[in-house]
């Protein structure tokens, strides 16, 4: 029965033969032994025992036979997974938290209530917990990533390509301690050559307090997605830029235009003023009335004028999260200030409806269409009203501004190709900066085709909440 441990000696991992190979010359010297010392003359205990030592050498064969396969198989399988490991793009390290566990069980142990911190006031014992997690195996896109040749030479300890400067290993410190499933963080590392590289790490933790010595952490290359971001940063300044030139050559052709219309206002209003002053007797009310609407003309032209003076002068138009209905509301007010005797009726929808735009430029364009729609009214001062109305969906935000006047003007209001012109405010100006925010201005007839309907949509932002 001794040959099995010549079995047991010969199959020691590493020899390509097979057991059986061993298996048989060890049977056959078992029975030239039998033969050799009882020939013909053995009993019935001897044939047994020659029986148990070739069962013995058969079953230690068989055995090892199955080890031999099975060591194949995990070999095999070790190979494979070995392949995948170092193929994957994805570039894959393990650490070894072991001796950082024992350092936070430590502190626990020493009555520190708030680890974050007590760990913000030591950044000291950080940097040394940092140095204790080795790094224990990493692929090769690990070591292509961190500009390494092989993994004989990749960095040992964590510390070693981990910026001291940096607060991730605290946020992972903080997870262990909670004993979070997983930790995932945005962060920097050294590479070889010494060059910061942003990188997002995630690591599924241990949860059951064991395999802290295995924690595998996939990390993704920032670099080319920070480098399109800083270009996508880029396109959007110089689109804004163009947006803006866009604006201001609109401005420069439509200008002349909405400055002369109220100007030839204030020449028809003064001309009608002299009339009913040639009277006689002189009809100073309508006098009055009619240089009260020269006077409101000129307004609009200051106020057209200041409204391009004031684009152009600040460069560049910076955008932010408005809500609309405080913004009507604030406009509104400030037209109800300057215009007490017109009526202006709000429905407005209060939700937290935003749009993403140039504050000051969106409210000069409420203002002008507000007060180009009481103009449009063509009513005395206390009878002009207007109804102000705004809604939401999911993409848009709309703002609806109903006025009707008592009788058709005597000048042109409507053409084929412009439905309604306002001829107090700038709606010219109107379209460009509701353009630039993305919306649109429609002005149609309403009721007998003597008011008119202004409806400005403009898209509604991400929720700013």
């Amino acid at each position: 029965m001794l040959y099995a441990l010549v079995l047991l000696i010969a199959d020691d991992g590493t020899s390509r033969s097979r057991p059986s190979y061993w298996a048989y010359p060890c049977a056959a010297l078992a029975v030239i032994s039998f033969l050799i010392n009882h020939g013909g003359r053995a009993d019935t205990d001897e044939i047994l025992r020659l029986v148990a030592s070739l069962a013995a050498v058969t079953i230690a064969a068989l055995l090892l036979a199955r080890n031999r396969r099975l060591r194949e198989q995990v070999r095999a399988r070790d190979v494979r997974y070995e392949t995948i490991f170092n193929s994957l793009a994805l570039a894959i390290w393990e650490h070894d938290f072991t001796e950082v566990m024992a350092e936070l069980n430590a502190i626990e142990a020493g009555g520190v209530d708030d680890l974050e911190a007590y760990l913000r006031a030591n950044p000291g014992r950080v940097a040394h917990m940092c140095s204790l997690v080795r790094i224990t195996h990493a692929n090769d896109a690990a070591m292509r990533l961190l500009d390494l040749e092989g993994e004989a030479g990749f960095f040992e300890r964590l510390s070693d390509f981990l910026p001291e400067e940096d607060e991730s290993f605290l946020e992972g410190l903080l997870a262990l301690d909670r004993r979070s499933p997983t930790f995932e963080i945005e962060c920097q590392v050294r590479t070889a050559r010494g060059n910061l590289i942003p990188i997002f790490i995630t690591m599924r933790l241990p949860t059951d307090g064991n395999g802290y010595d295995r924690v595998c952490g996939s990390v993704l290359d920032l670099t080319e997605r920070k480098r399109m971001e800083r270009n996508l940063d880029v396109a959007r300044l110089e689109r804004d830029e163009a947006l803006h030139r866009a604006i201001i050559g609109g401005l420069s052709t439509s200008i002349s235009h909405e400055v002369s219309q109220p100007l030839s206002s204030i020449n028809a209003y003064l001309a009608a003023a002299g009339r009913w002053l040639d009277r006689r007797p002189p009809a100073v009310t309508e006098a009055r009335r009619v240089i009260g609407q020269a006077q409101h003309a000129g307004e609009d032209a200051a106020q057209v004028i200041a409204q391009v003076h004031e684009v152009v002068e600040r460069g560049r138009l910076e955008r932010s999260p408005i809500p609309f209905a405080p913004l009507i509301r604030r406009v509104s007010g400030a037209i109800r200030s300057r215009q007490p005797t017109a009526t202006i009726e709000l429905t407005l929808d209060d939700g937290n409806d935003h749009i993403l735009g140039e504050v000051q430029l969106l409210e000069r364009l409420v203002s002008s269409l507000i007060g180009g729609a009481l103009n449009a009214a063509h009513r005395p001062d206390e009878q002009r009203a207007i109804g102000i109305a705004s809604c939401a969906d999911g993409s848009y935000v709309r703002l609806n501004i109903t006025c009707s006047a008592t009788a058709e003007p005597a000048g042109p209001l409507v053409s084929d190709r412009q439905p309604a012109h306002l001829s107090a405010g700038s709606l010219g100006l109107c379209r460009a900066i509701a353009q630039f925010h993305g919306g649109s201005i429609r002005v149609t007839r309403n009721g007998a085709g003597t008011g008119i309907d202004i409806e400005l949509e403009l898209p509604r932002a991400c929720d700013t909440e």
